[in-house]
């Protein structure tokens, strides 16, 4: 998701009215331009750089997480089955203002987290949210990451196969109604599925079952688009081999692009002697044909362990899978002449957990770490594009650093503990970073995001 946004102006406008419409739409960030055909900005274009005023900044934390048909009379009912333990931080080193108040009608409430500037300057804030289930009918580790509202995001990784239960959370932290639409991608292309048109109440949540808009597709991809306001889209997987639970995760969305670079595929010794294996989704989005380089590094050797090129259907879902990986951590490499979405999935001997791109780091920012089933997590960074990259990594409120020189292709991971915070700096190059869990029979992941606080940077063109 770019940052980066573009304002036409005639010449006869002030610099002051500009400026004072830059400082609106900062307080509507992040709003990104790589929609459905990829950047958009026109080359060549003139224009200026601005920094609005920072504004508050806005995280929607996932959750609770909820189990569909219970009961045997209500096939289509939610129950709630518990809430995230979240940790959230700001660059103060003190607990940011949150509150209970994303309502699901009938089953429960999510966090909202907010950090205001301090002395007109926008102060670094993140929080994350994790649950371990192990109950009946749902099991396995979640985490995630709480993050701000947008207007568009694609959900790459759904699966309406037999023993899958995938449902489609999207909350809007703002105060005024958003009109969410939702599309479906698959084997026939794009579908506007009936009942795709929601509106959604200020501070409120929406749980829509894919299967109840996926029709016949087996491993759709779903876009998801607002008006009035963003909203934060979330997709709750879950799994049953025969009637035991098998794996619980929470997907985050991604955006097209047309570079990715996805570190922490944590592959275990349950997971590489398994006949699930790790795999890639990928969807155009430009409405051409295109190919998708798809390579994966090893990240102790740098070698490269499987690479193919996938090709591309307009508005048609690919997946590929990575046979033959040995246990270890890798990173995925996707690289095409067309903009897409992708998500990786990676299954652990009972458990499973869907990572999607994000866009590479910037300056500095945080990351809060939830509870993890180990008491540690892994921090993973790769470097994006054909340079070396420096990522600088430390603890708040103590003494743990580390400098990682990443090689042009490179990644590194460092194992942290959880319920935690760390500032993550890129020194140089450009970077991407994930935070995950993996052992057999447990695994979760969520990708790292530049500074939510940080103003978004605005070209004023003619």
């Amino acid at each position: 998701m770019t940052r980066r946004m573009v304002i036409r102006a005639s010449a006869t406008v002030s610099a002051g009215v500009v400026l004072a419409a830059g400082a609106v739409l900062a307080a509507l960030a992040p709003w990104p331009t790589i929609g459905q055909t990829g950047p958009g900005q026109a080359t060549g274009t003139p224009g200026v750089d601005v920094t609005p005023i920072a504004a508050e900044a806005v995280l929607a934390c996932d959750g609770p997480l909820v189990a569909l048909g219970r009961d045997a009379s209500d096939a289509a009912g939610l129950s709630h089955v518990r809430d995230l333990d979240v940790n959230s931080r700001n660059g103060l080193q003190k607990d940011p203002a949150s509150d209970q108040e994303l309502e699901l009608e009938g089953v429960g409430a999510s966090l909202s987290v907010s950090q205001l500037p301090v002395d007109g300057e926008s102060v670094p804030v993140a929080a994350a949210g994790s649950a371990i289930i192990d109950e009946p009918d749902l099991s396995g580790v979640v985490a995630s990451a709480c993050r701000p509202a947008i207007p568009e995001t694609w959900i790459a990784g759904a699966t309406v196969q037999t023993g899958v239960t995938d449902v489609l959370l999207i909350a809007n932290p703002s105060d005024v109604v958003a009109t969410v639409s939702l599309s479906v991608y698959g084997i026939d292309g794009r579908q506007d599925p009936a009942g795709g048109e929601i509106a959604l109440s200020p501070k409120s949540q929406r749980a829509v079952p894919v299967a109840s808009i996926a029709g016949e597709e087996q491993s759709p991809v779903i876009r998801v688009t607002s008006r009035g306001a963003p909203v934060r889209a979330t997709l709750q997987s879950s799994r049953v081999e025969t009637l035991d639970p098998a794996g619980l995760d929470l997907q985050s969305g991604t955006s097209p692009a047309t570079e990715s670079v996805v570190p922490g595929i944590h592959v275990t010794e349950a997971a590489a002697g398994d006949d699930d294996p790790t795999q890639v989704r990928l969807l155009g989005t430009s409405g051409r044909s295109g190919t998708v380089e798809v390579e994966v590094v090893d990240e102790e050797s740098g070698e490269t362990a499987f690479s193919t090129t996938a090709d591309l259907t307009p508005e048609v879902p690919v997946t590929v899978g990575f046979e033959g990986l040995e246990a270890g951590t890798y990173a995925v490499r996707l690289s095409g002449d067309v903009p897409f979405v992708s998500a990786v999935r990676q299954a652990s001997g009972g458990d499973y957990t869907w990572l999607a791109p994000e866009e590479p780091l910037t300056g500095t920012s945080l990351v809060a770490l939830p509870e993890s089933p180990t008491g540690r997590f892994g921090l993973s960074f790769a470097a994006v594009g054909d340079e070396g990259a420096t990522v600088h990594v430390e603890r708040l409120a103590g003494d743990n650093s580390w400098t990682l020189e990443l090689e042009a292709g490179g990644s590194e991971t460092i194992d942290v503990r959880d319920w935690r915070a760390y500032r993550v700096t890129v020194e140089s190059g450009r970077v991407t970073g994930s935070a995950g869990v993996a052992e057999d029979g447990a695994i979760a992941a969520f990708p790292l995001a530049p500074d939510a606080a940080e103003p978004d940077t605005i070209t004023v063109a003619p």
